[in-house]
């Protein structure tokens, strides 16, 4: 039957014999037109306008269309040809002008003219391309034709077949049209929006691709029995179909976003002379955070920030104390919940959301600042190890650890990891001047700076002109208000927050009440190169490049270490001596693979765009940080969202067998048994589209830059782009490809 089925190729004369006609049709009046406007009409048009007619040809009557009532890969396929691909190539060859002026002169003057030209079907029209409609219609129609019902009654009626195929052509032309604007239609809508118009249509698919790949069996009946007879199991074909559907649907709609948001951005706008007078107008002063009621006070008072220090250092007194006295069993003491999966998630979540919340009140250096009221720090920190490279070794060392010696199901290993981290924090900070340890030690610190970078606000200043006239610079060497800034950034200087650890105490410090915590457009600080305090020119800067690459791609192997394939295989080699060496030699050798493409590309751009190696890479490192990021937030969002009720058992178990206090039954289903809401999968996917758009935009805006030889040809600029464009694209496959996955519990009980 397999045999049969791929040499079955039907096509109809009644439906062949229109798409021929419209071929040749179109092909007439292209040539008419390029006579007249050639740079308008190119060979690019009706190449694209033949190849939307021949996939269309391609999926009704090719042996897909046999495979399609036998396998859902291949209905999901012909699916995407009608409503994803052939639509968009057809309106690629602005296929109006050509058709009219192909027909015979009668047909198209005196019989579609007057049609054409009625108002009523013109209004009709721009009603149905009108973007909240066409979205709706074509969103709808692929959500209906999904429905077991609808499916099964398209595979069982030939004409109930016919229709779901025009539904989903013609829908896809609809969904399409606001998107390409085919000449000589224009749109009403800003480009930009289209971007936002396709990210949020690919939200909606990729919610009907979710419900295909976790069902726990075949949803259309009729593959049950068709799909094993061609030699394939009934869930595993429905699985591939969700695959389809979400990965190269996915790039069909963020291709055409990224080139849209590009276009947009590089689009050259003339300026405008102000003619207005602007002397005596008020001026609308910025949100600051620190100017917020309650929370401003806080942020402003040292003694608050000392406190809330404190409470979080009595929050890790009592994880490390259940950690070394309590069951060794990680769900069921706090040492093996909170950490790693609250602490991690909330800090992922509040650092994207408001910044370096995490560092502000990290427990670390709360003993430090205590002490530092009697002790003072008479060292410098050494001017040779002002690097990144001790934290990039030691986020690199902790990845590695992590994964070796399994420290989420070790609460005594988790308490000995605070214990150790408190004990140096404070002896390096006690020994040597500002804030050391922060700065140039901490893994978890780099973590949270990187993070930092999403988000939508940064300590700053609020006037340049009150800096200029300072004479005291209290903000960087303290003053009668209080200690500098511990990581020597001087604030009008400040770029972004790569090395601020948000302590607020310049804020505190400034004797002109000019500091606070601003709004920011979330990455862009990635874009500058120009040389900011303490960091200088970051390209020259190999040891920052390094702490980035190793952040972002450890994001990728941490979460792709916990899915089911990977722990399945790690597990098979449970009964070998050195399990922990080998684990950790996977998590180097995985590592390496995913930096490979970044090298391979910087050789390849370095050479396109005639720059160092190292330049290119430090870019690159800079362009590629918002997939990492937004793997973290996935990631531990992941592990936040579905094990949040696991935080109180441990809690009400510790505290009735270490002080006999009653919190209540420890409801331990609760860590035994996460469930996944399912619109967590779709917003993990879409943070990870946002950050492969930012990733592209980064990367494309550093390719267009003006050399000394003046303005750069789009070609150029598209060739020195692929390389980046390249491998964040297979980043972002991957990191799709984790999140698909079953994802190891850890931290819940089995």
């Amino acid at each position: 039957m397999g045999a049969g089925v791929w040499s079955a190729w039907s096509a109809p004369g009644l439906a062949v014999v229109p798409l021929c006609a419209a071929v040749v049709v179109y092909l007439r009046g292209w040539k008419r037109l390029r006579r007249v406007e050639p740079w308008r009409w190119s060979v690019v048009r009706p190449v694209c306008f033949v190849a939307g007619v021949a996939l269309i040809g391609i999926a009704l009557w090719s042996p897909l269309d046999a495979l399609a009532s036998r396998l859902l890969a291949a209905h999901m396929t012909q699916h995407m040809l009608l409503a994803m691909v052939a639509p968009p190539l057809l309106l690629l060859g602005w296929p109006f002008s050509p058709l009219l002026l192909g027909l015979p002169q009668w047909i198209s003057r005196d019989l579609l003219g007057p049609l054409l030209g009625s108002p009523g079907l013109q209004r009709a029209a721009r009603w149905l391309v009108h973007p909240p409609v066409a979205w709706i219609v074509a969103v709808v129609t692929g959500w209906v034709w999904h429905f077991p019902f609808a499916y099964e009654w398209a595979l069982q009626s030939d004409r109930a077949h016919a229709l779901e195929h025009a539904c989903f052509l013609w829908s896809g032309v609809l969904f399409w049209w606001p998107v390409i604007e085919p000449w000589p239609w224009k749109g009403t809508w800003p480009r930009w929006s289209m971007a936002f118009y396709l990210l949020t249509a690919d939200v909606a698919n990729t919610l009907v691709a979710a419900i295909l790949a976790f069902a726990p069996g075949a949803i259309y009946g009729v593959y049950r029995d068709t799909a094993p007879a061609m030699g394939v199991d009934a869930l595993v074909d429905q699985q591939r179909a969700a695959a389809i559907m979400w990965l190269p649907g996915s790039l069909l709609y963020l291709v055409p976003a990224v080139v849209i948001i590009v276009h947009a951005l590089s689009r050259k706008r003339p300026r405008v002379a102000l003619s207005l007078p602007v002397v005596g107008q008020a001026r609308r002063a910025p949100w600051d955070a620190t100017r917020v009621p309650l929370l401003g006070a806080l942020l402003r008072s040292a003694n608050g920030r000392l406190a809330v220090r404190f409470v979080m250092l009595g929050l890790a007194v009592l994880v490390v104390l259940d950690g070394l006295l309590g069951p060794r069993d990680a769900a069921t003491n706090i040492a093996g919940t909170w950490p790693w999966t609250h602490w991690r998630g909330m800090a992922a979540v509040g650092m994207v959301v408001a910044g370096n919340l995490a560092c502000l009140g990290c427990p670390l250096i709360a003993p430090r600042t205590l002490l530092r009221r009697w002790i003072t720090p008479t060292r410098r920190w050494p001017s040779w190890l002002r690097t990144k490279w001790i934290a990039a070794v030691a986020v690199l060392a902790w990845l590695v650890a992590y994964e070796a010696f399994g420290w989420w199901d070790s609460p005594l290993l988790t308490a000995g990891l605070i214990i150790g981290l408190l004990v140096m924090a404070t002896v390096v900070d006690l020994l040597f001047e500002g804030a050391a340890f922060c700065q140039w030690m901490c893994p978890i610190g780099q973590w949270n700076m990187v993070m930092s970078v999403a988000s939508p606000t940064q300590v700053t200043i609020r006037d340049p002109q009150v800096c200029e006239r300072c004479t005291t610079q209290d903000c960087l060497r303290g003053g009668p208000q209080g200690p500098g800034c511990g990581t020597s950034l001087f604030l009008p200087r400040k770029v972004g927050a790569l090395d601020c650890t948000a302590c607020m105490d310049c804020v505190t410090a400034c004797p002109h009440d000019n500091a606070g915590v601003l709004l920011k457009v979330p990455f862009m600080e990635l874009q500058s190169e120009a040389s900011r305090s303490v960091i200088g020119r970051w390209i020259e800067r190999a040891d920052l490049a390094a702490l980035l690459l190793v952040l972002a791609c450890g994001a990728l192997v941490n979460a792709a270490l916990m899915t089911e394939p990977i722990v399945a295989g790690i597990g098979s080699w449970q009964p070998l001596p050195w399990r922990g060496a080998t684990v950790a030699l996977i998590a180097l050798l995985a590592m390496l693979a995913v930096a490979l493409p970044v090298f391979v590309a910087a050789i390849a751009g370095a050479w396109l765009r005639g720059e160092t190696l190292g330049h290119r890479l430090a870019r690159m490192a800079f362009d590629l940080l918002p997939i990492g990021v937004g793997m973290w937030l996935v990631h531990f969002g992941f592990h936040l969202v579905t094990g949040w009720s696991s935080a109180l058992p441990p809690l009400q178990r510790a505290a009735r067998d270490g002080v006999a206090l009653d919190l209540g039954e420890p409801a331990w289903a609760a860590n035994c048994c996460a469930q996944v809401p399912q619109w967590l999968l779709p917003v993990m996917l879409c943070v990870l589209g946002v950050a492969l758009l930012v990733s592209l935009q980064l990367s494309w805006n550093r390719a267009a830059r003006v050399d000394a030889s003046g303005a750069q040809r789009s070609s150029r600029v598209l060739v020195r782009w692929l390389p980046d464009a390249l491998v964040a694209l297979i980043w972002w496959a991957l990191a799709a490809w984790i999140v698909l996955q079953p994802m190891q519990m850890r931290g819940l009980l089995s």
